[in-house]
């Protein structure tokens, strides 16, 4: 295991533990705020009605009224019964108080922990409800579960909504802990449910153009700060939607995929394909293979000489550098992550050749 690896897991389970937390509290939260309240309140009446004289000492302090009031809540009787219509009440109030708190707490919370480890429906709406600066991703087909595995991998809370209770990779995005919520994703409940108030982002990626861009709105209209991204089968409306309606990215993803099929049929080595400044740029990596006019060379002479630029160097033990040094010095096994157009793949073709050997 990786140090980054045994590092992650103390993390992933701080955040599940304070996930739990938040929930509880939520969850408790009236409950909690009731049981206060009668405690102040019982509290503030010993203190200021308690006859002193019945009191060991004749004294009596804040402390020792509530000391004594939580000892009365769970049928302890510590002080002389008194018949003053102020405290008479607590002496039966109280220990029936204490009979609800507990019969209420024990149930709620054994509901709670069962569903918590079961990853219930019921837990993951509960949840949902409590996520903050989070992901929204509406549709679980083959594009969304995608969309849920990167911002996974970049340790993003994301909450998913999907119409299908059946849908295939329902099952798969809830093993990653993110909760996953069913109904229309045009429906401004459901959006609410999924906390969108307090969402960073909504990516609406499911197969139907119009669901897509009417979640989009709606979230907009519910959070004014949401940044919003959707998937569009047709690539003119989805210039048209980024332009003139607000939404930072509207995407068809087949004419996206369809130029990296056409650069991948150029090239086998290419990681990806997009267009900047009416570019068409590549991300492509380069495995420095024996016999080679490479090996030997360094990072400066490859840039120079291709006119590429070289965002990374993976060395055959495995070791990362992110903007390798200049004079690093490129060896067999290793692996280059590169940027360059359509110009620079054709150049970087004759730096894989192999050498004609010497013959003997």
């Amino acid at each position: 295991m990786t140090e980054k690896a045994k590092r992650r897991g103390p993390v992933k389970q701080g955040k599940r533990i304070v996930l739990l937390l938040r929930v509880l509290f939520v969850e408790f939260r009236g409950f909690l705020i009731c049981l206060i309240l009668a405690v102040t309140i019982s509290t503030a009446l010993l203190y200021f009605f308690y006859p002193r004289a019945l009191l060991p000492g004749n004294k009596f302090t804040v402390m020792q009224a509530a000391y004594y009031t939580l000892l009365m809540i769970f049928f302890e009787s510590p002080l002389t019964y008194v018949e003053d219509l102020r405290l008479a009440p607590l002496f039966f109030l109280l220990p029936i108080l204490g009979l609800i708190t507990i019969a209420e707490g024990v149930v709620h919370l054994g509901t709670l922990l069962f569903q918590h480890k079961r990853y219930s429906k019921e837990w993951q709406k509960m949840i949902a409800t409590t996520m903050e600066n989070h992901v929204i991703v509406c549709g679980l087909g083959n594009v969304g579960v995608r969309v849920v595995q990167h911002l996974r991998q970049f340790n993003e809370d994301v909450v998913a909504i999907e119409t299908n209770p059946e849908a295939r990779f329902v099952s798969e995005v809830a093993s990653y802990e993110v909760p996953v919520l069913f109904g229309d994703v045009r429906d401004g409940t459901m959006l609410e449910a999924a906390s969108v108030a307090k969402a960073k982002a909504i990516i609406a990626v499911t197969d139907n153009d119009l669901a897509n861009l009417e979640a989009a709105l709606t979230a907009r209209e519910l959070n004014s700060n949401i940044r919003v991204v959707i998937r569009m089968f047709d690539q003119k409306l989805a210039k048209k939607v980024q332009n003139f309606m607000g939404i930072e990215g509207a995407y068809s993803s087949s004419a996206r995929s369809a130029r990296l099929f056409a650069q991948a049929a150029i090239s086998g080595d290419i990681l990806d394909s997009f267009e900047f400044g009416g570019t068409v740029i590549n991300a492509m990596q380069l495995l420095i293979e024996p016999n080679t006019a490479l090996v030997g060379s360094v990072i400066d002479e490859l840039r120079n000489k291709y006119e590429v630029t070289i965002l990374c160097q993976e060395k055959k033990n495995g070791t990362v550098d992110w903007n390798p040094a200049p004079t690093n010095v490129l060896e067999v096994g290793d692996k280059l992550l590169i940027m360059t157009d359509v110009d620079g793949l054709k150049r970087l073709e004759s730096a894989g050749r192999k050498l004609a050997l010497p013959r003997e």
